[in-house]
């Protein structure tokens, strides 16, 4: 078919297509597009690299999504987008180079907490994530326990469990893995967080609460992934958490990657027990001493 670019008018050449107009109407097609698939759960997710590329220049995607965070723009960024991460070091983890991130929710956490949190972007590894071998609670090669007793206790010095886990301890040291130019923007997580502790002896169920800061990198609660508590004590393991917008449907718990992941909720009903996701996308638990679970961190840019 002809595609006639000019016209000839009295000897001179006049443009007949405008390719800025063009250009802005395929992009609003591909963003209806890209609207459409969210809305059936199909959206497969764009590199936020490619989508900031124009506001990167000599930076990098890390200080051009902190610039966009910080200024509570966020247009052209979906649910699904993700980092790839490149790992500067791998003493957390078993050979692997890089950790792709999918954006999760957009600020689920705006102006609450006991100390208002600013605009951010929350992020979760797009699949569980294999080990070292040298890592302490690493079993079966790659698979970590959430703790290396069996027990879902506080103690009297840190009344909540998870801050006291080999879950978080790993956490903390994954967190020297990633990029400094992103670990710069994370933000320190603080959330209402479940206590599980008498001086009289281990508890079934969580009884109280306090704001805990737990981490630039964590695991999500039970509310964060369901939406709902499932096997955790009813109030207290719920907090100030939502459901994050990316496990709205069941398919990405799995996310293609059948393999257990650990939550940051202890089970209501039991001295011992722990929250995971199942391989096959339903709420599970088992015993914190369990061998075959990995982690799934996430965190906040903002």
């Amino acid at each position: 078919m002809a595609n006639a670019k000019t016209l000839v008018v009295g000897g001179q050449s006049l443009n007949v297509i405008d390719d800025t107009a063009r250009s802005n109407a395929q992009t609003a097609l591909n963003n209806a597009e890209y609207n459409r698939q969210g809305q059936i759960g199909k959206y497969g997710g764009q590199n936020i690299a490619t989508i900031l590329a124009g506001e990167i220049g000599s930076g990098s995607v890390y200080d051009a999504l902190h610039k966009r965070a910080a200024a509570g723009n966020f247009a052209g960024l979906r649910v699904g987008d993700y980092l790839d991460v490149p790992l500067v070091s791998a003493s957390a983890v078993a050979a692997q180079q890089s950790v792709r991130f999918l954006l999760a929710h957009i600020d689920p956490y705006l102006y609450c907490g006991d100390n208002s949190k600013g605009h951010h972007v929350a992020f979760v590894a797009s699949a569980p994530v294999a080990v070292a071998k040298s890592v302490t609670g690493v079993a079966n090669d790659s698979f970590l326990m959430w703790n290396t007793t069996n027990t879902n206790q506080g103690t009297a010095d840190q009344k909540c469990p998870y801050p006291n886990s080999n879950l978080k301890a790993w956490e903390t040291a994954f967190e020297a893995c990633l990029p400094e130019g992103l670990t710069k923007y994370l933000l320190t997580q603080r959330v209402l967080l479940e206590e599980r502790y008498s001086a009289s002896g281990a508890l079934n169920d969580s009884n109280s609460w306090s704001w805990q800061d737990i981490g630039k990198v964590f695991s999500l609660s039970e509310m964060e992934v369901y939406g709902c508590p499932v096997w955790g004590t009813k109030g207290y393991s719920v907090g100030f958490d939502c459901q994050f917008d990316l496990f709205r449907d069941t398919a990405h718990r799995v996310n293609g990657n059948r393999c257990h992941w650990w939550l940051r909720s202890v089970v209501g009903g039991s001295s011992s027990n722990v929250c995971y996701v199942y391989n096959r996308g339903y709420a599970n638990c088992d015993s914190a001493t369990y061998v075959w679970v990995r982690p799934r961190p996430g965190f906040l840019v903002g």
